[in-house]
């Protein structure tokens, strides 16, 4: 859908100048096979636009568009090694209309090799299970850990068991789902009212609340022009970019597995009937 809702958009400013679901298929012995969102086209110049639909725009790019895009655009340079390659992600929120462009992509042979690498042990690895051969491949986290069934027993998790915290912790999970539900109803009637003002034009009393319209400016800057200044003086965002890390609390729950204490907690009156 957000795709489609691209390309419209692209189509009524009048340009026309990219193809779509367009197919790369990276060198080596290994079938990688690539299907880029867009590809705009050039003189010379071949530019990638990955599309994601998201629930926020997140503050930068995920990992793992980056590492799509790299592997796309690699394997685009290879089908044309007399162009240019550049890339984009584009990140879209349907429900705000929100928008997220992370721009200043180009193909980096380093990572491309790595990421091709990393496909080949992939698929040795399922090679040797079809084979009745299983390996035991290392474990690498992503964001569809919490739908693994075995995500309690899997290595790259193994922690302490502290049963004692299940309460607490089931607490919070509960509290944040009332949160996302909350949310969703206070939206839609914040709406509502700010309407109502709207209409009268003017702040209203509700008993001792008074609701008024609040306008706040802010400042954002103009990456595109910004970028194109940049290239002018042979740079790209990324030379200004730089990272810095900061510390979350990581919450992660199999989708389809019962705590271990509750299912002792299941299981002990049998055991004592027995």
């Amino acid at each position: 859908m957000a795709e489609d809702i691209v390309a419209n958009a692209f189509g009524a400013a009048g340009y026309n100048n990219f193809d779509r679901q367009v197919e790369a298929i990276a060198s080596g012995t290994t079938p990688i096979r690539c299907h880029i969102d867009f590809v705009f086209n050039a003189p010379k110049l071949k530019a990638v636009l990955e599309v994601k639909s998201v629930s926020a725009i997140p503050d930068g790019p995920h990992s793992s568009w980056e590492s799509q895009l790299y592997m796309q655009m690699g394997a685009l340079a290879e089908k044309y090694p007399d162009h240019e390659i550049k890339g984009a992600v584009l990140a879209i929120d349907l429900g705000s209309g929100d928008i997220g462009f992370f721009n200043g992509y180009k193909p980096d042979e380093i990572l491309y090799k790595g990421l091709k690498d990393r496909a080949t042990s992939i698929w040795t690895d399922y090679q040797f299970m079809m084979l009745g051969h299983p390996k035991n491949p290392s474990a690498e986290p992503s964001p569809l850990c919490g739908y693994c069934n075995n995500l309690a027993t899997c290595p790259r998790f193994e922690a302490e068991e502290v049963p004692d915290l299940e309460d607490c912790v089931t607490e919070l999970r509960s509290l944040q789902k009332q949160g996302k539900a909350l949310d969703k109803q206070i939206e839609p009637m914040k709406a509502n009212l700010l309407s109502i003002v709207n209409q009268a034009g003017h702040s209203i009393k509700v008993n001792n609340t008074i609701l008024s319209k609040a306008v706040r400016s802010r400042q954002y800057t103009d990456t595109g022009r910004l970028t194109a200044f940049l290239a002018d003086m042979g740079h790209t965002m990324q030379d200004f970019q730089e990272s810095s890390s900061y510390s979350f609390l990581d919450i992660k729950t199999s989708k389809a597995t019962t705590p271990k204490t509750k299912k002792a907690a299941k299981e002990e009156p049998i055991k004592k009937a027995a």
